[in-house]
């Protein structure tokens, strides 16, 4: 709880108009989330209860003539981050904190630690997805140990440069945004 205390106290206090606008955002996304994952996973169940009534079974070439229900749900989970994103870019709430909200300047301190927080949680949650999907296929004294920690390390350096760049980028959007919504209050 501590850190919590911490962090809380670096980042000042919430300006409550931009969380307001900041959950706003993120409802939109959570509703696209909600709504397009029910509608998928209700689609697969559907071609499942068919396969099976009809003695047609789905991993066989006839799988391959189907809309792939994963495919759908992956552009769902997809779609509603970046509207989410986007609509909290576009209008300056990235953060909810008054200090990353009132910043002048792209804080690079804290987009190097979000950065790599974020190759990390990609990195290790890679190694150890793959580790765990070698034990499962190929046992546990066939694991490519080396190969599997090689792939994590490629995945934390591609998360860590993505997120620096995108997480700098929405930074500057939305303080090029905010100026922008100044220079019209002052008009």
């Amino acid at each position: 709880m501590k850190i919590i205390d911490r962090w809380n106290e670096f980042m000042g206090p919430k300006d409550e108009r931009v969380a307001a606008e900041s959950n706003r955002c993120a409802a939109v996304g959570y509703t696209i989330l909600i709504i397009g994952s029910a509608l998928c996973l209700y689609y697969g169940i559907m071609l499942n209860q068919v396969a099976e009534t009809t003695g047609h079974p789905l991993l066989t070439p006839l799988g391959q003539s189907v809309f792939p229900v994963d495919t759908a749900l992956l552009i769902i989970i997809l779609a509603s981050g970046l509207i989410s994103t986007y609509l909290q870019v576009r209008s300056g709430t990235f953060d909810t904190h008054t200090r990353i909200a009132q910043a002048d300047r792209i804080p690079w301190d804290y987009v190097a630690l979000v950065s790599l927080l974020c190759g990390l949680g990609l990195g290790v949650t890679t190694t150890a997805m793959r580790i765990l999907a070698e034990v499962q296929i190929v046992g546990v004294e066939n694991v490519t140990w080396g190969g599997d920690i090689a792939i994590g390390v490629v995945y934390f350096t591609l998360a860590f440069f993505l997120a620096f760049g995108l997480f700098a980028a929405t930074f500057h959007s939305a303080i090029d945004r905010r100026r922008q919504l100044e220079r019209e209050l002052e008009e």
